[in-house]
């Protein structure tokens, strides 16, 4: 596997599983964070209402509503540590008890194995942020911003997983904001098949997709392990000068 090179240390290891950019080339983001050529060509599938699925060529992926995007290639994307980044704009308005989903593998609404989140990004109740995933077992571990996030600005969502020190962490545009410690031997469910889902809930039941979002998202990227702080605030302020 080819390795990502940023400006600080993350290159040493061999640790992309999924990077997605649409549009741009490395001289155009920045000629110190070089990305992994063959991931850059994996499809994003966008799946507008009653209509077939539509290879999705922009960079920036607009979501209505009631559209979402899957990411078809489903090499090694089932995992037990992860650094999950998304680039979002929304004004929209989340009522309680409801979710719009930016990112998410496994799905909500069902706690049987093999139907549990392993990993998400998602606007909660007031629009605030949370993150996290679900057991085997479907226990749950979330962590929730405290403040909103639907102000038509873009903003970076961050949410790490280290399955060895059992830390989940949830960082917003480049800070950490929120933690949970979890005792030893809790692990992500990482037994299903559903998609990498961008906008709606990617476990199916009955045919019924919820969870949709409103807005735009881009610069979608995940790793197999958890970024420290410094590395996440290397990724944010590269990717800050990307224009939108």
């Amino acid at each position: 596997m080819d390795r990502l090179i940023s400006t600080t240390f993350i290159g040493s290891i061999f640790v992309v599983i999924l990077l997605l950019y649409f549009g741009l080339t490395i001289e155009e983001e920045n000629e110190n964070y070089q990305k992994n050529s063959f991931l850059n060509n994996i499809e994003i599938y966008a799946q507008e209402e009653n209509e077939s699925p539509v290879v999705k060529n922009s960079k920036v992926i607009e979501l209505s509503g009631i559209n979402n995007a899957d990411i078809v290639n489903s090499r090694d994307i089932n995992l037990n540590s992860f650094t999950v980044s998304v680039w979002f704009n929304t004004t929209m308005n989340v009522t309680s008890g409801n979710n719009a989903i930016l990112l998410n593998k496994g799905g909500f609404g069902s706690d049987r194995p093999a139907t549990n989140l392993n990993y998400g990004l998602w606007l909660g109740n007031r629009e605030r942020v949370n993150g996290g995933f679900e057991t085997t077992t479907g226990d749950d571990y979330y962590l929730t911003s405290q403040g909103s996030y639907a102000d038509g600005v873009w903003h970076n969502a961050i949410l790490t997983f280290d399955d060895e020190v059992h830390m989940l962490k949830l960082y917003m545009d480049g800070l950490e904001i929120a933690t949970n410690t979890t005792n030893t031997g809790i692990t992500p469910d990482t037994t299903g098949k559903q998609p990498i889902r961008l906008g709606a809930n990617s476990l199916v039941e009955n045919g019924i997709i919820n969870g949709n979002f409103t807005g735009q998202i881009d610069d979608i990227q995940i790793w197999n392990y958890a970024f420290t702080k410094e590395q996440v605030a290397d990724l944010f302020n590269t990717e800050s000068n990307i224009p939108r």
